[in-house]
């Protein structure tokens, strides 16, 4: 995908344009559409669970805003909140796309969108520093519907595969950093155990020969 699309939520009209992240995230840049024009909100970005080893497999990050994990690492925080005194919508959720697969067999009266938490959803005045608060229910809904929106276009994004092979290398490393040092453990204990029987043996080899 290139250059910038559009799509509507029960909350509004959103532009974006779509980019990448160093290790392979999705960066979507939003703006709200009205009829004067387009104002920016700010980013959401997604990629893979950042867990190296994920319960449940297959599951979405959508991270409110660029940059790092921290709240006071992130840039361009979007601007989503129902009310004024709780505009930015910071942290993350983890959301598992499989929630918008719809079974054929099934009665549905609405369409299906993406679960999370309305207490996990955090809002605040500002980007940084100010507290954060519980996300209104109605601010809750109107994420809900977007980001449901973004899961849709990044699963139908060509680029999507590309770039999540590329994340899964980051998550490579960070599986290695686990791993080794339980090998290590593991590697010192064998040697504890030979040295062990080798004590042993030779006690029970001059028993043997008395």
């Amino acid at each position: 995908m290139s250059g910038t699309q559009t799509f509507t939520t029960q909350t509004g009209t959103y532009s974006y344009s779509v980019s990448e992240g160093e290790n392979g995230e999705t960066i979507y840049d939003l703006s709200r559409v009205f009829q004067d024009g387009a104002l920016p909100v700010g980013a959401i970005v997604i990629h893979p669970d950042y867990n190296p080893f994920p319960e449940v497999p297959g599951l979405l990050n959508v991270q409110f805003g660029k940059g790092g994990p921290e709240r006071d690492e992130r840039t361009d925080v979007p601007m989503l909140g129902e009310e004024l005194e709780a505009a930015f919508i910071i942290g993350h959720q983890l959301v598992n796309p499989a929630d918008l697969d719809v079974d054929p067999e099934a009665e549905k009266e609405s369409a299906p969108k993406v679960r999370f938490l309305r207490g996990h959803l955090r809002a605040a005045a500002t980007e940084v520093k100010s507290p954060s608060t519980t996300a209104s229910k109605a601010t809750f809904l109107a994420v809900q519907d977007l980001v449901t929106e973004l899961v849709k276009i990044y699963r139908a994004d060509k680029a999507t595969p590309k770039r999540e092979a590329k994340y899964a290398k980051l998550l490579d490393a960070q599986r290695a950093e686990v791993l080794a040092p339980q090998i290590k453990e593991i590697d010192d204990l064998i040697k504890a155990l030979q040295l062990k029987k080798a004590q042993l043996t030779e006690k029970l080899n001059g028993h043997k020969a008395a």
